[in-house]
């Protein structure tokens, strides 16, 4: 059972080639009497011969055609011949037998070792054949048709080898293709994971520190109200200063969440930014954009884009500064991107989780991070990534 259903399985051609040396072989048992002018018993010995030459090769190739390739062509060969040379010999004429099964066993043989000597067999019997029968000047024709229909099943063998490669190098790339496809979304979800742990603790931090300062606030002010108004008026206001503060910060990093929009130039994606920062902080902010105003890929304007704001929220939460100016450079084979503030900076950087993330992001694209600050003489923050060359381009 296990036999029938892969041979069921083979390649369209060979199951017609199959089916075609069926038909060859019965087509023969039918013609063998009309040809035959002997006795009977002769007539019956002829016929079985007949069968038994078109059943074993056809029974060899059927039930070891996968496990052993070689034998099916060298029964052919053996028995087919014998029959040919057999049935010329008793019918005293030349009888066309061996066409279709020369042209089945050199469809059915892989390897050049064994096509050629099974080519020049083939191409011999014919001829020894006739020469039985007739005289020897005559069976030249006899060689062709051995070389011919083994050549034939040459080029049957070639094409159906062809288009076996060819599914397997489809069925390969499809592979392939399956196999990118989960690596990109693998890597969709391991960055939109990071991405989403990164706003979850900018997030955490926010709402909780604000949460915590104001919880504490309450509880101090409850004691205030009875002994001193005042003071609990004023505990008042800075808490909801505090809490406001804090709902900005929030708004900011929802603001983080939202998506680019699509063909939007980076030097308009930038000053939107810019501009709305500017307004919700009350923070005097300059945008000033130097040479072509360009549109490139969207991981790297919102490398961009997140720099900028990771840049605007330090100088103003950390650094207290009322005044930004924003320069982005586009040069040939470089795109520049430098903030600076006039907050109160510092003597020694320390790199907290938004720079390091910053760092991370610039340096996934081959670019460069550099953090310039002093103390009471602001920080200045300069993101450059290659626009033509690495993976910028």
């Amino acid at each position: 059972m296990k036999r029938v259903k892969s041979f069921t399985n083979e390649h369209w051609a060979y199951i017609t080639l199959f089916y075609v040396r069926i038909i060859w072989v019965v087509l023969h048992l039918i013609l063998i009497p009309y040809e035959y002018k002997g006795s009977n018993e002769s007539l019956y010995i002829i016929l079985l011969a007949c069968l038994i030459a078109g059943v074993i090769p056809q029974f060899v190739w059927f039930y070891t055609g996968h496990k052993k390739k070689w034998l099916y062509p060298v029964v052919e060969l053996v028995v087919t011949g014998m029959f040919f040379i057999y049935s010329s010999y008793f019918i005293g004429e030349y009888f066309s037998y061996i066409a279709i099964p020369t042209m089945c066993a050199a469809a059915t043989i892989h390897t050049v070792r064994l096509r050629v000597p099974l080519w020049i067999w083939f191409s011999l019997i014919p001829p020894v054949a006739m020469a039985i029968v007739l005289p020897v000047p005559t069976y030249s024709i006899s060689v062709i048709e051995g070389f011919f229909f083994f050549g034939l099943g040459c080029i049957i063998w070639k094409v159906i080898d062809t288009q076996r490669k060819m599914h397997q190098l489809l069925e390969e790339n499809e592979r392939q293709r399956q196999v990118l496809e989960q690596y990109a979304q693998q890597i969709e979800k391991i960055t939109l994971l990071e991405e989403r742990n990164r706003l979850s603790r900018e997030l955490h931090d926010t709402v909780g520190h604000t949460l915590t300062s104001v919880i504490m606030g309450l509880d101090a002010t409850r004691y205030l109200i009875n002994d001193s108004p005042e003071e609990a008026i004023q505990n008042i206001k800075q808490l909801g200063k505090i809490s406001r503060d804090g709902l900005e910060d929030v708004r900011r990093q929802i603001h983080h969440i939202s998506p680019l929009k699509e063909g939007e130039s980076l030097t308009n994606e930038l000053k939107g930014i810019a501009t709305e920062f500017s307004l919700s902080t009350g923070t005097t902010v300059t945008f000033e954009a130097v040479g072509n105003d360009i549109t490139v890929h969207p991981q790297i304007s919102l490398t961009f884009v997140r720099c900028l704001q990771e840049s605007l929220t330090n100088a103003k939460r950390h650094g207290s500064a009322d005044n930004i100016h924003i320069l982005l450079s586009v040069q040939p084979e470089l795109v520049t991107l430098t903030v600076q503030d006039n907050g109160i900076g510092m003597d020694q950087i320390q790199y907290g989780f938004g720079l390091s993330v910053m760092k991370e992001r610039i340096e996934a694209y081959q670019g460069k991070l550099d953090i310039q600050s002093h103390k009471d003489k602001g920080t200045k923050i300069i993101c450059q990534l290659p626009f033509k060359t690495g993976k910028a381009g």
